[in-house]
């Protein structure tokens, strides 16, 4: 039996798709999260998005998991999307999304250590 690792919760307000990761995630985990999401942004029909992420409980994630959000942001890379913002203080496991995640360096990307900062960035590209 395949069986998933991480969680994940994903909330859309406005225009702006909230994502929270926690625990380890291995590919199938992050299959889940990849899938969720791309089903949302095809609803959002080409209008313009904005993306928060928050890792502050990510533990980590195999080279799978990583392979899959590089995928994920690949699509990405080619929808509507205006901005991403990451919130995350582990420098460890920035530095690990960087490298292992070489498309989202197409995007922009903002890092952060709390939400309220990574939401009064996105702000500046509403409407």
């Amino acid at each position: 039996m395949i069986e998933e690792h991480g969680k994940s919760t994903i909330i859309v307000k406005n225009n702006v798709i909230h994502i929270t990761l926690n625990g380890a995630f291995n590919e199938y985990g992050a299959n889940k999260v990849s899938k969720n999401t791309k089903e949302i942004i095809r609803a959002f029909k080409n209008r313009r998005f904005m993306i928060l992420t928050n890792l502050l409980s990510l533990d980590g994630a195999t080279p799978e998991a990583f392979n899959e959000s590089n995928e994920f942001n690949e699509w990405l890379n080619k929808r509507t999307m205006i901005a991403k913002a990451i919130v995350i203080t582990s420098q460890a496991i920035k530095a690990i999304v960087q490298q292992r995640v070489p498309s989202q360096a197409f995007q922009n990307i903002e890092y952060f250590e709390n939400e309220n900062d990574a939401i009064n960035w996105l702000t500046k590209f509403c409407c």
